[in-house]
This record gives C-alpha cells, structure tokens and sequence, in this order.
C-alpha cells in the first residue's frame, strides 16, 4: 500500500555535500519519508565505526570483522565493501590515520577524538571535508558535529552555519523517546521556516552494545542497535553512527525501502 500524496512544506532543510563531495545528507522538505510530491527523497548516511583502541573495543562486535579490525585503515575498507557510506574514526594516537582512511576509501570521514587530535587532522588533512566531533563551528573548510542539548542551543550554536547537530545518543532505553523528542522537534523547527534549526543531525546508535546482558550474542545486539537507528531514522535523523554491520545492513535496507514507499 503506497502511502497518500503529502504537501511538502515552504521550507527546505539544509544540504550539505561530504567527503569528495559526491555524498549529500540533509536538504529534505518534509518529514522522513514522505517526500512524495516531487521532493528529493534519500535515506539516512550510514556510518561505519572504526577505532585505533581495539582493546577497549566490545570483543562481541570485534569478532564480526574476521579480524580485519586490527588494521584500521582495513577495517574502514570492509566498511565500504559492505554498503557503509562512510566511516567514523575514534583515534587516540597517529593523526595519519585520517588521511589513509580518506585515501583508501574515499568516503565521508567523522573523527572523534580529543581536541588536540582533531587540530591536528584539521591541519594534516586537506583534501577532504572531514567532519570533525567539535564544541565550535569551523571556517577552515571542515565540518563541525556539536552536540547540543536541545532545539535551542543548536539554534544559537550552529544557527545558519554549515555544521552538523548531535543531540547526544541512547544509553538507556528510557532515554530513546527523549531523544526522539527532541530531533522531530529541531526538524519541525526547520521545516517551519526557522533557518537556525535546519542543519543535518547526526545519531550515534553504537551505545547500545553498551547496554547487553552478558548472555546476549552478536545477533541480538545488531537487532537492538537496528530497533534504535530505525527510531532516529523516522524522527528525522540524517546520518547514524552505527557498530555492528548487520545493524548497519539493517538500517540501510529499511531507510531504502522507506525512501521508495
């Protein structure tokens, strides 16, 4: 059953080109989903994580890798062979890194790392639009995330900057319907003709693997990690964060078939 023709509204959200400048995320007209009027239609980016700090790393997720994730300049490669649009770099050491990942897989990059690292990628790498895990907006060609709490400290932080929001991610399932809350908010905002509040918004879903019973497998929690993007997705969400592939896999069938209801 195909869904009823839907009025877009006055106002476009903002569109933000990324990595080589052949991947878009944000510009929508009107809620998830139902761009049926002529409106462009695409599903939310899927972003593959990827860490220089294995060790810290959930063994459970690890071990979907076949371990490849020992190498994480390999490790961002599968992502891409398995349909990722891109990658979202947790460094805490070499800053070179960033730009093999970039090389490699020519794929929009998020790092995340201390401050002092994100500096030093922001001057060692060039030749792509990073974004970088920020509490400023950027002038130096580069994309900030910041996180914000709400509607309104976007709307003063971010105003009408290219910058992507963050409103943080779900550690507790309580927490998911807040979270929810809160970017059908911004996005609604946006679409209302507020330009302060029409940024692309980023979800990072990977906490859900902190959230298992020992006795939960891979499987379980790719489903519980699927469950949440596909929540954030349908609030409006224009990029996920996201651990287990099959999760990812998840979330990027589901977006597609949403996109062409």
């Amino acid at each position: 059953m195909r869904l009823p023709k839907t009025s877009r509204t006055a106002s476009e959200l903002k569109e933000l080109r990324l990595g080589k400048g052949d991947y878009a995320a944000g510009g929508a007209r009107s809620p998830p989903f139902l761009d049926l009027d002529g409106a462009r239609r695409r599903r939310p980016l899927v972003f593959g994580e990827v860490t220089d700090d294995l060790p810290s790393y959930p063994a459970l997720a690890a071990e979907m890798f076949s371990g490849r994730q020992v190498d994480p300049a390999e490790w961002a490669v599968m992502w891409k062979e398995i349909g990722a649009d891109g990658v979202c770099l947790r460094i805490t050491g070499d800053v070179s890194l960033v730009k093999a990942v970039c090389d490699r897989t020519r794929l929009p990059v998020v790092v995340d790392a201390s401050p002092a690292i994100i500096e030093a990628v922001a001057s060692e790498v060039k030749d792509s639009i990073l974004m970088l895990i920020s509490d400023r907006v950027r002038d130096d060609g580069h994309i900030a995330v910041i996180g914000c709490r709400d509607a309104e400290e976007a709307s003063s932080v971010c105003g009408e900057h290219d910058a992507i929001v963050s409103f943080g991610h779900v550690t507790e399932e309580a927490e998911l319907g807040d979270l929810v809350g809160r970017i059908e908010g911004y996005r609604a905002r946006g679409l209302s003709g507020d330009g302060t509040c029409s940024n692309p918004v980023i979800v990072d879903v990977t906490y859900a693997w902190d959230t298992l019973d020992e006795d939960w497998d891979a499987r379980r929690a790719s489903m519980l990690e699927a469950t949440e993007a596909l929540a954030v997705m349908l609030a409006g969400a224009d990029m996920l964060i996201i651990r287990g592939p099959g999760a990812a896999d998840m979330a990027r069938v589901y977006g597609e078939e949403l996109a062409d209801l």
